[in-house]
């Protein structure tokens, strides 16, 4: 049947609790005024109501999205989908077959704004049992002055967010959520709408379930036993702590343990493959007391409503000892060192005086200018005049005795 324009509206809508910009067309088949009217869609519950005045016993629902289509039969005037985002928009549609006639009635959702204004990259983790980060980065095609806003919608009704994460522009990239609880397997519907004086921000939406985006914490209470005859350790640990009570066989566990190596083998295989076990207790074999091992766990779900991605590893435990070396080794250690030492300097010693008889002090230029200048003081001293000594002269006189008369014979 060739499909005619029966109405068509412009909404404003609601989706769930909170305004975003968005429009449904609805649209009726057949020549004549179908039967099926008053088509509804609750985004929130992704249900579809409708009224009918023909006695139609079965009605085919179809859910359109851009990367997904879900059809329902059903013999009543409603239907629901199961939850998943349409801020890429949707057509709902319902048929139905009366007296060999096919009717229908269809509404698209289409969502306004330009593209690329709406949040990208859109996640969510929840960590330490009870807090929860869930962060984006501003549409490609976003305004400068757009602004993003969060909303949770659960079982508990509506929640903004109240610890917004900002960049260095004062936009919202994110939010920060305490005391989160993961109390059943529905999902959470996530709702981002934005703000602009430019234009109007497509609203991004998602639907999460919260078990699985929970980063676990890491096994505790890790206890280790060891014996030598027969040489082997008993490791027990108790599961990560969860925000409701889940038993044990809901954890598989990856357990690490890594053996330093010994002096004498450095070569030797310092770590072995992480092992996978389904208790929370491990049996080591073939234990070697004389080697330090390094021991770590950490835990993901199985078969269970619990996060299927490896959780956060435990504290590195020490258990072992290590290889402990004789007095003798420690006394050979000292002398091999003292006799290195020793050779060490005469060698170096040997060099120095060889290097001085193999290459001799290099006669060093002389210096003109101080050559000049003694050159100089010595013309100068030539020519100076000699200081006056004052010397005392000592004077002899000799005194001889002469007689005036000639000595008689």
């Amino acid at each position: 049947m060739v499909i005619t324009l029966g109405v068509s509206a412009i909404i404003w809508c609601i989706l769930p609790f909170h305004p975003v910009h968005a429009t449904i067309q609805c649209t009726y088949s057949n020549e004549t005024t179908s039967p099926i009217t008053n088509l509804a869609v609750n985004l929130k519950k992704l249900e579809l109501t409708w009224d009918s005045s023909l006695n139609i016993t079965k009605y085919q629902c179809t859910l359109e999205t851009k990367n997904r289509s879900a059809e329902k039969e059903v013999n009543k005037k409603n239907c629901i989908f199961s939850r998943r985002p349409i801020h890429e928009g949707a057509i709902f549609r319902v048929e139905g077959n009366y007296d060999m006639v096919s009717y229908s009635s269809e509404c698209t959702f289409i969502p306004e704004g330009l593209s690329g204004t709406s949040v990208e990259n859109f996640t969510c983790m929840i960590y330490n049992v009870s807090f929860m980060n869930c962060t984006w980065t501003p549409g490609r095609n976003a305004p400068e002055d757009t602004q993003y806003f969060l909303y949770q919608f659960s079982k508990k009704g509506e929640m903004e967010c109240q610890h917004y994460i900002k960049d260095a522009h004062g936009r919202h990239t994110g939010c920060r959520f305490q005391d989160v609880m993961i109390e059943d397997t529905d999902a959470v519907y996530f709702l981002v709408n934005g703000s602009s004086k430019e234009s109007k921000i497509q609203f991004y939406d998602e639907y999460i379930k919260l078990y699985k985006i929970e980063l676990l914490t890491a096994p505790t209470n890790i206890t280790i036993n060891c014996t030598e005859e027969p040489p082997h350790c008993i490791v027990e640990w108790e599961p990560p702590h969860t925000s409701k009570k889940i038993g044990n066989h809901c954890f598989l566990y990856k357990v690490c343990i890594q053996r330093k190596p010994a002096m004498a083998d450095p070569a030797e295989r310092s770590d072995d493959s992480p092992t996978i076990v389904n208790e929370n207790t491990y049996r080591l074999e073939h234990f070697n007391v004389k080697k330090k091992h390094f021991l770590k766990i950490r835990a993901r779900g199985n078969n269970c409503p619990i996060s299927e991605n490896w959780g956060e590893w435990s504290e590195t435990t020490e258990f072992g000892n290590e290889e402990s070396m004789s007095l003798s080794i420690i006394v050979l250690i000292f002398i091999l060192g003292t006799v290195t030492v020793a050779l060490l300097v005469l060698l170096f010693s040997r060099r120095y005086c060889n290097m001085r008889i193999f290459f001799p002090p290099i006669p060093q230029p002389k210096n003109k200018f101080s050559e000049s200048a003694a050159i100089d003081s010595k013309i100068q001293r030539k020519f100076e005049t000699p200081p006056i000594k004052y010397e005392t002269e000592e004077v002899i006189t000799t005194v001889e005795e002469i007689s005036p008369f000639p000595k008689a014979n």
